[in-house]
């Protein structure tokens, strides 16, 4: 069976919850293990998944052992049979439904340090190469700079990125919410800063940000100029608590809010392409 890892922001959480939840072609879905697995736990079995989680070091041979597909290997050992031939050519067209997803989610907290950021996308990725016919970056232009895409993709399987509809790698995860770099451009508005949300990150701003006390991190909120808060709503956003979270927010810095459709057609088209493309170079 074919073999999809996904190498993920935090941040983009939901959006990966989402993507894998429409699949119904997963025979397998596994989780590394770490304090990130949790959060994605839970809202994968609120949606009816059921994943399996391992530590890293243990997941490598659990996975290339369920990869394999002995009866298809003795089918192909006798392929030069007319009908074993049909057999394995019939076989191959279904592989795509005998999928296999390995996730691992990484920190929010790794964007504090780009160079760290760049080399654990890196480090992961190619740790988990070992056991998977291709691996898909959840993550934005964020996670790695040129020379560190060129490492990914010299990688000993294929390497796919999120990409927007003008096959654009796309800027960040708020640009993956809005639906591509040219949707984030038009929210610009010349002459005011402007700070995006969607539920992951107000979440995040409300666990460093306490009402009434800015982090030096986050200083220049405080700019007058800074007076627009965009509020990215989607269909499966928890309405109630993400109005009130970004609210509040907007209040502590004295923004407007600016509410502005999202969507995760981003995350869904690239995750369709790179496990269409991980079938086909399995057959």
């Amino acid at each position: 069976m074919p073999v999809l890892s996904i190498v993920a922001c935090e941040m983009l959480e939901d959006e990966l919850v989402h993507v894998l939840s429409i699949d119904h072609d997963i025979k397998q879905l596994y989780l590394v293990e770490n304090t990130n697995s949790f959060s994605l736990t839970r809202k994968l079995k609120s949606r009816g998944m059921r994943p399996l989680i391992f530590p890293f070091e243990k997941l490598s041979a659990i996975v290339m052992e369920n990869s394999r597909d002995l009866f298809s290997e003795i089918i192909l050992s006798f392929s030069k049979f007319s009908i074993f031939k049909k057999m394995h050519n019939a076989l191959k067209a279904g592989k795509c439904k005998q999928l296999i997803i390995v996730v691992n989610l990484l920190p929010k907290d790794l964007h504090a340090d780009t160079d760290r950021l760049h080399s654990e996308v890196y480090r992961n990725a190619r740790d988990m190469a070992k056991f998977s016919d291709g691996i898909l970056i959840f993550y934005g232009k964020c996670a790695y700079s040129n020379e560190s895409r060129t490492r990914l993709e010299s990688l000993d399987c294929p390497v796919y990125f999120l990409k927007d509809n003008n096959s654009e790698l796309v800027e960040d995860c708020i640009s993956t919410a809005l639906g591509g770099n040219d949707a984030y451009k038009k929210t610009e508005q010349p002459g005011k800063g402007a700070f995006y949300v969607t539920p992951m990150w107000i979440n995040y701003m409300k666990e460093r940000i306490k009402p009434g006390i800015s982090s030096n991190d986050y200083k220049y909120l405080n700019d007058p100029n800074y007076s627009l808060l965009f509020k990215v709503n989607r269909p499966d956003s928890d309405h109630a608590d993400f109005s009130r979270n970004a609210s509040e927010f907007a209040k502590t810095f004295d923004m407007d809010i600016i509410n502005i459709n999202g969507t995760m057609k981003v995350a869904t088209d690239s995750y369709m392409n790179s496990k269409l493309a991980v079938c086909k170079e399995s057959e």
